[in-house]
């Protein structure tokens, strides 16, 4: 126990202190002194925390260490016991005099046995003597004190004077009462060793203040930067720090050839400023950690690949738009996106997540015309085991649920079944789900964002989009134009699209071609002039003709090609057999659904419905 140190103020206390520790089979140290010396040897004592003594050398080394000292009491007992000696001595007059931390501070008289017993604590020991001197003149023949008064009993000729020991009960409470102190202050001690060193091993920087703005606590690089920054260390005074930390605070300081982001946070305690802490954060490690996310996000495919910096464009419709955007981007309110086929309303809502404090979070694209009516409900919202049959057995989670804390983008909206609108109404009111089967609430925290090429009041008006749903998702609107309205940007989009499939440009194109395909309507939009660009750059030769992109043209977007030309269509059947024939005739031709979707204009749910 080298953290306890035992200093007995006389031999009598040490030899009683040795015995007891060697019964409780305990080491420590032990030393024999007393006043300014005993002091003087706690102070050496780097090691030592804790420290066992009686009377005024208590006193002392409380007054001058900073160590926990531990009294060593006097039982009533001792006390009794020398007052009983002293009237078999034949003393009728006894003074106790005593340190005022051994026995009760106040003066008192009390009798026992017809012997008149006084109780005179002191403080200090220059006391000792005006108190000795004031109870002369009342005949005091016998004194129990501490080792100052006796010494000055037989000085002032009190023949009658006896030490008041402290038995070995006294010393064994002492003892344990120190040992109890050092296991706490060692379980202490562990857990700020502990603490420290978590704190040292993050990838922060932490300063603490106090109110004088003097750093008070930091950790390993806290102390790296005190090191190269004298401002942060306080040596250009409180004001400069002041101003420091106002002018930095949440922004990226480069000290010691490190780039940090620097956030202050003060501590109020009973609506009082106390201390300010510094957060240093490694704006590298910060980029890294962000990487992370993204890449579990992108295996999990909960990512958005698309930012604003991947649009291209040149026109000032798409620059007011994209300005509208990126303000959109900072709210949490539900977004509708309208555009023709082939605008880019999914790159948009990518973009959007990208720029909003969610960028980190996931992002779930539901493409609502794709999904199956009977599968739409359970993909959406998740189910629990047994819900309906082929069901998982652990259960699934929802889109929404995936969603969670990010984004979801709900593309083609106005193909949602109207029972599923309610429920989604619902999730959008009260944010949050139930899964199919179950009988648990949800939570959920997501950004909503929708589009559409649809109209979506004139679907209202048919009783197959609900109204109420039309103004929760309708709160900001984006209304992206179609090529044809923003024909600035054709070639700009041309050449990156020529550019990545083929490694040419415009510039290699007749003037007549590209006359030509600026002034083409692209119906198809963005999607269009993409697959296009695809196929000239995959056929490309010099001597390409304005003919040949015309059938190149025609090929893409062709309804009536060889295949389709030779349809048959009775004429006798109503429309929806003949649908069903055409459907038929095209899936025997062996168009892909995609392909039958684009040359019919209906969804994939639409071709399943009519295909069923």
């Amino acid at each position: 126990m080298n953290s306890i140190l035992f200093i007995a103020p006389h031999e009598e206390i040490a030899s009683i202190a040795k015995k007891t520790l060697i019964e409780m089979n305990l080491s420590i140290p032990l030393i024999v002194a007393k006043n300014k010396i005993a002091v003087n040897i706690a102070k050496q004592s780097e090691s030592t925390s804790i420290i066992i003594s009686r009377g005024g050398t208590v006193r002392d080394l409380k007054k001058y260490t900073n160590k926990i000292i531990v009294d060593i009491g006097i039982s009533l007992t001792n006390i009794l016991k020398s007052i009983e000696k002293l009237h078999l001595a034949g003393c009728k007059n006894i003074a106790i005099i005593s340190n005022n931390n051994i026995i009760e501070p106040e003066s008192s008289i009390i009798n026992i046995h017809q012997t008149s017993v006084k109780i005179c604590p002191y403080s200090n020991d220059e006391d000792v003597s005006k108190i000795i001197e004031n109870l002369l003149p009342k005949n005091i023949d016998g004194i129990i004190g501490d080792i100052k008064p006796v010494e000055l009993a037989k000085k002032y000729n009190i023949k009658n004077s006896i030490y008041i020991e402290s038995d070995i009960i006294s010393i064994r409470k002492a003892i344990n009462e120190a040992l109890i102190l050092a296991n706490k202050q060692q379980k202490k001690q562990l857990r700020l060793q502990t603490l420290q060193s978590i704190i040292d091993n993050i990838n922060e920087g932490i300063i603490v203040y106090n109110l004088n703005k003097q750093p008070i606590f930091y950790n390993k690089l806290g102390k790296e930067i005190l090191n190269n920054n004298t401002v942060l260390a306080g040596k250009k005074g409180t004001a400069q720090l002041n101003n420091y930390l106002t002018m930095y605070k949440g922004k990226i300081l480069d000290i010691n050839n490190e780039k940090l982001l620097l956030d202050v946070i003060s501590l109020d305690i009973n609506n009082e400023l106390n201390n300010q802490i510094l957060i240093f954060q490694k704006v590298n490690l910060i980029e890294k950690t962000a990487r992370k996310i993204q890449v579990a996000l992108y295996q999990k495919g909960l990512y958005a690949k698309k930012t604003f910096n991947d649009i291209l464009y040149k026109s000032p419709k798409m620059e007011k738009l994209l300005t509208t955007a990126k303000q959109f981007a900072q709210s949490n309110s539900n977004i509708l996106i309208y555009g023709e086929t082939g605008t880019g309303k999914e790159g948009l809502a990518q973009s959007i997540h990208n720029a909003s404090q969610r960028h980190d979070k996931p992002f779930v694209s539901v493409n609502c015309a794709s999904l199956p009516p009977t599968l739409i409900e359970s993909e959406l919202f998740g189910y629990v085991e047994g819900a309906f049959t082929g069901a998982r057995k652990s259960g699934k989670k929802g889109l929404f649920e995936m969603a969670h804390t990010g984004t979801i983008f709900l593309d083609e909206i106005g193909d949602l079944p109207l029972d599923i609108q309610s429920r989604l109404l619902r999730v959008l009111q009260e944010r949050e789900i139930m899964r199919i089967g179950d009988d648990k609430i949800l939570p959920i925290d997501i950004r909503l964002i929708c589009a559409t090429n649809k109209n979506l009041k004139q679907l209202i008006h048919e009783g197959k989009f609900r109204q109420d749903l039309y103004y929760r998702i309708n709160v900001l609107r984006i209304t992206l134009p179609p090529l044809r309205e923003r024909t600035e940007d054709i070639s700009l989009l041309l050449d990156y699209y020529l550019n990545k499939y083929g490694q040419i440009s415009t510039k290699n194109l007749a003037t007549e071609i590209n006359r030509y395909l600026l002034n083409y309507p692209w119906n198809g939009n963005i999607r269009e002039l993409k697959n296009v660009a695809e196929v000239l750059a995959f056929i490309y030769k010099n001597d390409i003709s304005l003919d040949d992109v015309k059938h190149i043209l025609d090929d893409v977007n062709d309804i009536s090609s060889s295949n389709t030309s030779m349809l048959t269509l009775p004429i006798n059947n109503n429309l929806k057999n003949m649908e069903k024939t055409i459907i038929q005739q095209l899936i025997d031709k062996n168009y892909s659904n995609d392909e039958i979707c684009h040359l019919l204009g209906i969804s994939k749910v639409t071709l399943w419905r009519k295909t069923k």
